[in-house]
């Protein structure tokens, strides 16, 4: 009975002693861990993780699209000058039409250079139509190879780089030199591109050309403007005034001509110097 007291206290003692002994280890570890400021470095690395909002990542959104155009602007602006002084360019879209011969006669007697984006089907516009705008000096750019079926045109890349390759074909054949500019039918950007604009960019800028869009509209693609709203608009000027594209139609509309004497009037009287465009020159896009 002695014996196994003395055993049972034996037991009861070594126990006791490790409890201790993990009690301490426990301690000294705690003490450790908070000297080191441990659990204050686990904290600070989760502040570290930044939390986004919606606001940071609209902004971050908004900043990745102005690098995207600062890079396709570059791209294509490598060997691009920008023009001192006030410098108007007429465009001229949609054509040929029973105007045309007239609009190249008002130039002429101007002496005025202007840019031309034909329809270059065979239906629209004549080899000899593209061929004297050409010969007077005036710049042929691509802009469609359609009866603008702007469903079809835009429906894919590849519809889109079809109908391209068809009018710089054509302007290719009938001048002899190659289109270095390009003016999207719409714009760079419209209702019927949203979804593929940036791709047709790439394309286009990938093949060497500069496309254009506008900073002044006669707005008169309906071929029944008045004479006189397409004199307000294609003289109502933006705010940075100094380098003025002016998008007009080569549609038909009897009024063109005689708006365009009044348009070529006003450029003048305000000191502008009449340019066409050309690869060289510092595009407006949207």
């Amino acid at each position: 009975m002695k014996e196994k007291s003395v055993v049972f206290y034996k037991r009861l003692i070594i126990f006791t002693s490790l409890s201790i002994i993990i009690v301490i280890a426990c301690l000294l570890a705690f003490f450790v861990i908070n000297k080191l400021n441990l659990w204050d470095r686990e904290s600070m690395a989760e502040k570290t993780v930044p939390v986004v909002s919606k606001t940071t990542a609209q902004e971050a959104t908004t900043s990745a699209i102005e690098e995207e155009k600062f890079i396709t602007k570059t791209a294509i602006s490598d060997k691009i000058t920008e023009n001192d002084g006030k410098v108007v360019y007429l465009t001229f879209d949609d054509g040929s039409s029973e105007n045309t011969l007239q609009i190249l006669d008002l130039l002429k007697e101007n002496n005025i250079k202007a840019t031309f984006f034909f329809n270059t089907s065979e239906n629209q516009t004549a080899d000899s139509i593209i061929k004297e705008a050409y010969d007077n000096g005036h710049a042929v750019g691509v802009l469609t190879s359609t009866d603008y079926n702007y469903d079809a045109i835009y429906s894919s890349v590849r519809n889109y780089m079809k109908d391209f390759d068809k009018s710089y074909n054509r302007i290719y054949q009938v001048t002899g030199e190659k289109p270095e500019i390009l003016r999207f039918p719409g714009g760079s950007i419209n209702e019927y591109n949203k979804a593929d604009y940036k791709s047709l960019i790439e394309q286009i800028v990938s093949r060497g050309l500069v496309y254009f869009d506008w900073n002044v509209c006669a707005d008169d693609g309906s071929g029944k403007t008045s004479k006189e709203s397409m004199v307000i608009n294609a003289t109502k000027l933006p705010s940075k005034a100094d380098k003025c594209i002016v998008l007009m139609h080569d549609n038909g509309n009897d009024n063109t001509c005689q708006a365009l004497k009044e348009i070529i009037q006003f450029y003048k009287d305000n000191g502008y110097d009449f340019q066409k465009l050309t690869a060289d020159v510092k595009p407006i896009t949207f």
